[in-house]
């Protein structure tokens, strides 16, 4: 008897945690259909028929791990602050998500160490993208109005910015006993002070300046 959509669906996202925890316990390389059938309690021949593939699955898997931290950048997109504060908004909130979906973070930073450039360029092209050029996107108008610098690439910024929650996520445990890391435990300050940080780095030089308020 064919299945409804309601169960379709169902089975649909079963397969798609059984494989997101298999991938983040192991690896892509691993983990094989067989493996992840039995841990979504279903048949290697549904798991095929849902995804075809599992390049196709693993992709899948990568996407939807990547769509749960785009609320963070819709914020970032908005231009009801000024640009210092925006960087501090966005890196708070960021930083709040990859805690609260630590499994799916993991996740993602394995896969992006892990990865070789078959995979890389894949990640790349198929799931990062749209976030990564929407960040970008949002730098790009910065220097367009005049509040970041012009010589400095987009990419670049962008790269830093989620550089430092990767770091901070991946690290905080051992940077919290470390000399003079009293911000660890404080990620409004934490994010603040990376907005400044970031933010002053940026500023074009004419606008000079030296305060954590001066961001006119």
């Amino acid at each position: 008897m064919p299945q409804s959509p309601q169960n379709q669906s169902a089975g649909r996202d079963e397969i798609l945690r059984a494989a997101t925890d298999l991938f983040a316990e192991s690896g892509f390389d691993a983990v094989s259909m067989n493996s992840i059938a039995v841990r979504a309690g279903t048949s290697k021949a549904n798991v095929f028929h849902h995804f075809g593939s599992k390049d196709a699955l693993y992709l899948a898997v990568m996407r939807d791990a990547c769509g749960r931290f785009e609320t963070s950048i819709d914020a970032f997109e908005g231009e009801r602050s000024d640009f210092g504060q925006r960087l501090a908004d966005f890196v708070r909130a960021d930083l709040a998500t990859m805690a609260a979906q630590s499994d799916y973070s993991h996740l993602i930073l394995r896969e992006i160490l892990d990865s070789g450039p078959r995979r890389g360029q894949a990640l790349a092209t198929e799931v990062f993208d749209d976030a990564f050029g929407r960040i970008v996107a949002v730098l790009e108008r910065g220097q367009a109005r005049g509040e970041i610098a012009g010589d400095v690439p987009p990419a670049l910024a962008a790269s830093m910015l989620l550089a430092c929650n990767v770091f901070m996520f991946q690290s905080q445990h051992v940077l919290k006993h470390l000399p003079g890391v009293d911000f660890v435990d404080d990620p409004a300050r934490y994010a603040a002070l990376v907005g400044r940080v970031l933010f002053d780095g940026l500023r074009p030089r004419e606008h000079g300046g030296d305060g954590e308020g001066d961001n006119e």
